[in-house]
């Protein structure tokens, strides 16, 4: 009779340790393959939607960022801008050529580049919140459910660089126009991604209409202080 008993437990042991080891194995398995479907949900369909809603925001920022600096800077230094260009002309009246003041427009784009700056900084450690029910591609669910936390970080460069340009726009009429064209780059974080966004913005300085025909030349002086570039960056 002992024997019997004895020799029943371990094999009743030995069963339920199998079944409780087929347990784990299947419960592994559904998490891991849980996980899988989440990942690839998230990763295919939530993650795109997010990144596209907040590269909306943050170009709304960045252009904003832009016109700030443009703003702040004219109204700081008391700038004319119809002073910037000088204009030449012939015994007839008619424009030969004309001077840019890049010395100032040169001090432009340094003071904006250093507000574009201080703008974006403002946005160091805020957050962008996205309504989870945007994300199902619903009108009736849009703007319902929590919120998903999306975090901006003013990190990138900012690029300016001036252009102008002499056209006829009519019979003896020209368009003389000079402008800013401003680059500038932020990046986006959201979870599990992260995602750069570029903001190209141009910012007129002078657009005059004149008498006459387009001048066969037109110069900028002094020639050595003419900006190609001015690279400024933030990062916080």
């Amino acid at each position: 009779m002992r024997r019997n008993i004895k020799g029943r437990k371990p094999r009743k042991s030995r069963s339920k340790k199998k079944r409780f080891g087929a347990y784990i194995c299947i419960l592994i398995a559904v998490i891991s393959l849980s996980f899988i479907f989440v990942y690839t949900y998230l990763d295919k369909q939530i993650l795109p939607i997010v990144v596209a809603m907040s590269q909306l925001k943050i170009k709304t920022i960045a252009t904003q960022s832009i016109n700030d600096a443009v703003r702040k800077t004219l109204e700081e230094k008391q700038i004319n801008t119809d002073e910037l260009v000088t204009y030449f002309y012939n015994e007839k009246g008619e424009i030969v050529s004309c001077s840019v003041d890049t010395i100032t427009i040169n001090e432009i784009c340094a003071d904006v580049i250093n507000k574009i700056s201080e703008e974006v900084d403002k946005y160091t450690d805020e957050t962008i919140p996205i309504p989870s029910g945007n994300l199902i591609g619903s009108n009736i669910f849009a703007n319902t459910g929590p919120n998903i936390e999306v975090e901006i970080l003013p990190f990138g460069t900012a690029t300016i660089n001036y252009d102008r340009e002499f056209r006829s726009t009519g019979i003896n009429q020209i368009n003389h126009r000079v402008w800013l064209n401003i680059e500038t780059t932020m990046q986006v974080v959201v979870p599990l991604a992260s995602e750069k966004v570029t903001v190209c913005q141009q910012v007129t300085l002078v657009d005059r209409i004149l008498s006459g025909t387009v001048p066969p030349n037109y110069v900028n002086v002094p020639e050595s202080n003419i900006l190609d570039v001015a690279p400024g960056e933030f990062n916080k």
